[in-house]
């Protein structure tokens, strides 16, 4: 007698789910709209069913419409007909069905037993790979949350979609825009020059902000985060390869008070870790922790992170926290899937590790990088050729920013673009001097190229567009 274990499983389907959603598609054209959009080829078990399927979306995008005849001679032409059981079997398809009424029933069925099945086949993939020898635990922990997570999106929504349903969405989105002019598309920077340039931060892309050491490309990252997060009430994770977390949060802490306090409470990030702030400061600070206490922004401020590590855990934040930003300070710091000799290699891992991210997410994906000393030697402004290891950043990046922030001039002559007192440029209220700074988007694949004027107060960690003065 053969052990009940030894028996193979027939894996999930339903047969008359299936004859229910073709039978459906045969008397309706609104059912096949919906089958189209829900379902795909691979959906249904038996392959005659799948053959049956594809033929009815040719019919329908040639002719408008589908009868037994028409698909009957579609069948025929791919010698398919004799196959799925002769033009009888299409008449039981019809008869089997009523009426089209229950055609999402029938089709909810069928795509839980595809997920059934995708899912089942995903497990078993992962079982074969954590078997075989030379493979590194944290590969083997993000490919398995890859498949896995794979299965919730097709679960979402089907991964085919014909040209019709992608253009049914462009033109609503379009529609909107039109009843909304200059309404962002993305995310707002918070620097209303850069809103202009790039419409905001786009779901599903990649973007890089790169400068040299002390320039401020975290102090503005951290800017930006506190617009996005106390302004817009948008959640984000933040990963810190370079600061503590009490670091990040105490920027965050000046940026707030001196962005959203106004001018007579401004903090001096040096009285501030000196804690030598007068009683209106105190009383600023207290309000600001009030305000940042429910902050939708969340810090891991792990060193050494593998790429994998930080996809597998903004997975995670996506999935409970809803994550709408992603942040990463900075790209250099993040480590590769395995250590190779070529440091190039190792960087064009962690860049398509970022990008897909974005992909897999749709969420934006903003990371801080670092650019070679070429740009001081030479005394210029930042090219996209001197991010380092840059061939691969340059090609993976949806918007490449460079910050640059020129030498400033004093009024006795010379300048001292990274100490602690800032020089020149545009005086604030009460006197206080700016320093000139300048977003340079070297790159926007879906969008033109340009340079956004700042200014900053490196003592007040303080950015501010230049349109935005008041």
């Amino acid at each position: 007698m053969v052990e009940e274990s030894t028996v193979p499983r027939a894996l999930p389907h339903d047969i008359q789910a299936e004859m229910g959603v073709l039978g459906s598609m045969i008397l309706s054209p609104d059912a096949v709209y919906l089958g189209r959009e829900k379902l795909e080829e691979e959906s249904f078990y038996k392959l005659a069913h799948q053959q049956i399927f594809s033929a009815l979306l040719h019919v329908s995008d040639a002719h408008s419409a589908v009868d037994i005849i028409l698909l009957r001679d579609e069948l025929k032409k791919r010698g398919a007909l004799e196959k799925i059981g002769g033009a009888g079997y299409l008449r039981e398809l019809v008869d089997a069905v009523p009426t089209s009424a229950n055609v999402e029933y029938y089709i909810n069925i069928v795509r839980e037993h595809s997920l059934r099945r995708h899912l089942g086949r995903a497990s078993i993939k992962i079982q074969n790979l954590a078997q075989q020898d030379g493979h590194d635990v944290d590969d083997l922990l993000d490919e398995a949350e890859t498949e896995v997570l794979g299965v919730r999106h097709m679960k979402e929504s089907s991964r085919v979609r014909g040209m019709d349903v992608v253009l049914q969405g462009v033109l609503e989105r379009l529609d909107t825009l039109h009843q909304n002019p200059g309404q962002l598309t993305g995310i707002s920077y918070g620097f209303t020059d850069m809103n202009k340039l790039t419409n905001g931060l786009q779901p599903g892309e990649f973007g890089v902000i790169a400068a040299r050491p002390s320039v401020g490309k975290t102090t503005f990252a951290l800017n930006m985060l506190q617009h996005i997060c106390h302004v817009e009430r948008r959640p984000a994770v933040f990963y810190s390869l370079e600061m503590s977390a009490e670091q990040i949060v105490s920027n965050l802490l000046c940026i707030h008070i001196n962005r959203a306090r106004g001018h007579h409470h401004r903090v001096d990030t040096l009285d501030f870790r000196r804690g030598t702030l007068n009683d209106a400061q105190w009383e600023a600070l207290e309000q600001s922790i009030d305000d940042l206490a429910g902050l939708p922004l969340y810090i891991d401020d792990s060193p050494s992170l593998r790429i994998g590590d930080l996809r597998a855990r903004a997975r995670r934040m996506h999935q409970q926290n809803g994550i709408e930003l992603i942040v990463v300070d900075y790209l250099q710091l993040l480590r590769p899937p395995r250590s190779k000799d070529n440091r190039a290699v190792e960087v064009a891992e962690i860049s398509a590790g970022l990008k897909a991210l974005a992909r897999e997410l749709n969420v934006p994906v903003l990371s801080v990088a670092q650019l070679n000393r070429s740009v001081e030697k030479e005394e210029r402004r930042p090219r996209m050729s001197d991010l380092r290891e840059s061939g691969a950043i340059e090609q993976d990046a949806d918007i490449i920013m460079l910050l640059h922030r020129p030498p400033q001039e004093e009024e006795g002559g010379g300048y001292e673009r990274d100490g602690y007192t800032d020089q020149g440029g545009a005086d604030d209220h009460d006197g206080i001097p700016a320093s000139k700074a300048e977003m340079i988007v070297a790159k926007q694949r879906n969008g033109p190229v340009g340079v956004c004027h700042l200014n900053f107060w490196r003592r007040f960690l303080r950015f501010e567009a230049s349109a935005d003065r008041s």
